[in-house]
């Protein structure tokens, strides 16, 4: 499996999302949602994709329904529903279902990316890298999601011990009643929060936190496979500032589908071109056996 620098992944997911979020061309949008689908296929797992595209499928099912009975725009009529008391008459239109399912790709497409990002970085090493420069936050976060977890077990156990003294957590005859069986939970999670927090501020005294600079484990190497996905990222931050100067990449769904604009299409083949380089690579590093001592 290929694990990208921190900052490479940071830096190619972003510019996938900036694309995704500026461009609305349905021919854009549909190369970025088939380069993120084939590439964390191919260096992930089918079904981690299959849970990504299941988990959006009701969200992106929900935009497509719901924009062609809300915007009444558009001049292609698909159909005209009789007169509605209260609603009055609903058409559907061409225009909105096109711009409705394009809004539903482009949320597959972030959904996918987000996947992507977490197939092609370890979570180890994006934490040391952030840690390098933003220690107080990095650190923050941490003891925020591990505060967490802690609660949820401290929670379970002071509930099972408290069963065991023959508290009935199914109070079920009136709302104060079981708000003071749960009452002596809280008050013991609260205390034990504040422990927790003196304990922990006293681990970091004790290992000197704040004194110096931070050490690290391991250090954190670029790859030749870095390097190219930074040359990569380049040339389409390049491609992409060249299509917003001359207002590539946008679509005007209303009030009537526009044709496809020639120059549009060959800006479109030279960010497909950059994508294709990077999903062969990709192939390669899969086909070929102990890659990971290769690139």
């Amino acid at each position: 499996m290929i694990k990208l620098h921190p900052f490479t992944a940071i830096c190619f997911t972003s510019l996938l999302f900036f694309m995704t979020l500026i461009y609305n061309h349905p021919f854009y949008i549909v190369s970025i949602f088939i380069f993120t689908f084939i590439y964390t296929v191919l260096i992930g797992s089918i079904g981690q994709v299959k849970n990504t595209i299941k988990y959006g499928f009701f969200t992106a099912l929900l935009i497509i329904i719901i924009n062609p009975l809300i915007s009444q725009s558009g001049r292609t009529i698909i159909y005209k529903s009789p007169k509605i008391p209260i609603l009055g008459k609903i058409k559907i239109t061409a225009e909105s279902l096109a711009f409705g399912g394009n809004m539903a790709l482009k949320l597959f497409c972030i959904l996918l990316i987000f996947l992507l990002y977490e197939t092609i970085t370890d979570r180890d090493e994006t934490f040391s890298f952030i840690a390098r420069y933003a220690g107080k936050t990095a650190l923050i976060f941490s003891m925020t999601v591990n505060i967490i977890h802690r609660l949820r077990l401290e929670i379970v156990r002071v509930k099972d011990v408290m069963v065991l003294r023959g508290v009935d957590f199914n109070e079920k005859n009136l709302f104060f009643k079981r708000v003071r069986v749960y009452y002596p939970i809280l008050k013991v999670i609260l205390l034990s929060s504040l422990e927790g927090s003196l304990n922990r501020a006293e681990a970091l005294y004790s290992r000197g936190y704040g004194r110096g600079r931070r050490t690290f484990y391991f250090p954190i190497k670029m790859k030749a496979i870095d390097y190219l996905f930074l040359a990569a990222s380049t040339i389409l931050t390049a491609l992409v500032c060249y299509g917003l100067f001359w207002d590539m990449g946008y679509y005007d769904f209303y009030p009537i589908l526009r044709e496809f604009n020639k120059d549009e299409l060959v800006h479109l083949c030279y960010i497909d071109l950059v994508l294709l380089v990077l999903l062969l690579s990709a192939w390669g590093c899969r086909k070929w056996r102990f890659s990971e001592y290769k690139i």
